[in-house]
């Protein structure tokens, strides 16, 4: 009996330094930073945007949640990213070296290529894309804005022809309003279209835990129990 528990503990303790061993030669391959592999094989599911109908109005919008080694190094890079695809930090927040929050406008066109450099920082935890069609708001809005042009010429002719001052007060009195109405519209508009040329991209960005000699241990541990049953998920 106490041979074979020795044998056991030898073979766990040769199945834990094994496993440390190959999750560092994993994350320090080809020179790539800590988990840029699973943050590049979780970029290849980001549906391209100009696959989908030219007729449609998409808003796209993305989550991401990004393990780092360097926070502040990562937000440097990511706003570099951004920037250097057209895009732009709409808001940013910090906690120092050990969290940071970017909201990031992409153009649609560079927003595949954007989410895989994204996702190469580090080690991706929470991934989300999702898309909201706004054609047919786009549309109404659109008819409105169309239909409150026509009142507002409609309006001006009255005007031009109205000759006591009640009638021309009654006439600039709606004038006003429908001409407000239509600023409004037209505002929305550009909101709507901005939202569809520039997708959205929130990026949480946290500082990797550094593990201690036992957390390595139990990390290498587990991962040679799970390879005697799990060879490849």
């Amino acid at each position: 009996m106490r041979k074979l528990l020795l044998a056991a503990a030898v073979l766990l303790a040769s199945l834990s330094f094994t496993g440390c061993m190959l999750l560092d030669q994993y994350e320090m391959a080809d020179g790539a930073a800590p988990g840029a592999r699973a943050g590049e094989e979780s970029a290849t599911k980001t549906q391209d945007p100009t696959d989908v109908r030219a007729d449609r109005m998409l808003i796209w919008t993305a989550s991401l949640d990004v393990e780092v080694w360097n926070v502040p190094k990562a937000v440097a890079n990511a706003t570099a990213m951004a920037e250097r695809h057209g895009g732009y930090v709409e808001r940013k927040s910090d906690s120092g070296e050990e969290s940071a929050s970017l909201t990031l406008r992409i153009p649609l066109k560079a927003f595949k290529d954007s989410m895989a450099g994204f996702e190469a920082l580090g080690t991706v935890t929470h991934r989300s894309v999702q898309a909201e069609d706004v054609t047919e708001q786009y549309v109404d809005v659109e008819a409105r804005v169309r239909n409150k042009v026509a009142l507002r010429d409609r309006l001006k002719q009255l005007l031009d022809k109205a000759t006591t001052v009640k009638d021309i007060l009654a006439i600039e009195t709606e004038l006003n309003r429908v001409q407000a109405d239509l600023d409004s519209m037209e505002a929305r508009i550009k909101a709507l279209k901005g939202r569809v040329d520039y997708a959205t991209v929130r990026l949480s960005l946290r500082r990797r835990p550094i593990l201690g000699p036992l957390g390595y241990l139990f990390r290498g541990l587990w991962w040679g129990v799970e390879k005697l049953f799990v060879l490849r998920p």
